[in-house]
This record gives structure tokens, C-alpha cells and sequence, in this order.
């Protein structure tokens, strides 16, 4: 499988390097977008039931098209929006920094 450059997600082929299986690798990834969701949806002034539902909102997202275009796309509209216009560079900086915290949050608990 070859990797999309816009893509925070290892490849299949990288599977075997940062996590036991494909489930696991799945597990990883949604809590990586509900991370994500919180810390935008707090910038967005959510919290309570709100903030838990845009978080989940943004986890479904993930499932539009394959890599995380999806969820850039929709952070960057949901963020400008509520006058927090963010760029992809530091959006996927927080991808990145949300996918070590969710890797070692799951391995924590295997």
C-alpha cells in the first residue's frame, strides 16, 4: 500500500512497526480523532454534551474517504467557522501529537 503524503496514518506495511494488530491500529486511530475532537471543540468554546458530540462527530468523519483529508477539511471549516481559522500544518501537528498520546494511552492498557 502506498502512503498518501496527506496521510498521519502509518501504511498496512508499518502495522507490525507501532502496533500489534489492524484492530489495535483502529483502536489507535478513533482515539486519536476523539482527542482531536475535544481539543478543537474546546477551541470552539463546546464543553458538556456538546463538546462530547462534536468529538464523536469528528470520529465519524474519518470514515468520508481513506487518509485524513476528511477530518482536515472538516476542522479547518468547523474551526474557521468559530473564528479559530487553523492551517493544516498545525492541524496535522496536533494529529500527530493526539496519535502518540492515543498509542500510548492503548498500549498502557493491553
Amino acid at each position: 500500500m502506498t502512503k498518501d503524503q496527506n496521510d498521519s496514518r502509518p501504511t498496512q506495511d508499518d502495522t507490525d512497526v507501532w502496533c500489534i494488530d489492524a484492530e489495535t491500529r483502529n483502536v489507535i486511530i478513533a482515539r486519536r480523532n476523539v482527542l482531536l475532537g475535544l481539543w478543537a471543540g474546546r477551541l470552539m468554546g463546546k464543553d458538556g454534551e456538546a463538546l462530547t458530540a462534536y468529538a464523536r462527530e469528528l470520529h465519524r468523519a474519518d470514515f468520508e474517504v481513506p487518509g485524513d483529508s476528511d477530518i482536515i477539511a472538516k476542522l479547518t471549516a468547523d474551526l474557521a467557522s468559530s473564528g479559530h481559522p487553523a492551517n493544516v500544518a498545525t492541524l496535522r501537528q496536533q494529529i500527530s501529537k493526539f496519535q502518540r498520546q492515543a498509542w500510548r494511552e492503548t498500549a498502557s492498557t493491553d
